[in-house]
């Protein structure tokens, strides 16, 4: 239902390696994982945007009392059929380039 939509997401979304060896590295790889995030939802790729999901959680777990990551992730998770609906919508608020100031 969503091969067409997969083949444009970005490789690296699949091939995430955990923690760097530096705090840049770990940033880059937050901010990375949170961009694999936004595509994923945008392109309508659940499987995709849940990796990314708990990857970006895994490496920054403050973020896991985010208000609007609470509600992507919920929509994510849910059996309501226009989830990937909700989670674009919570998606568009989420900015990646402020991620260290969001409010949890």
């Amino acid at each position: 239902m969503f091969s067409e939509n997969q083949t444009a997401l970005p490789s690296w979304g699949s091939s995430f390696s955990g923690k760097g060896t530096s705090f840049g590295d770990q940033i880059r790889q937050r901010d990375q994982m949170a961009t694999v995030m936004l595509m994923a939802i945008k392109a309508c790729n659940l499987c995709t945007a849940k990796r990314a999901l708990t990857a970006l959680l895994e490496l920054e777990p403050s973020l896991k009392s985010n208000h609007i990551l609470i509600k992507i992730s919920e929509a994510l998770h849910s059996d309501i059929e226009n989830n990937v609906g909700i989670a674009q919508e919570f998606a568009a608020h989420f900015a990646i380039d402020s991620i260290d100031t969001l409010e949890h």
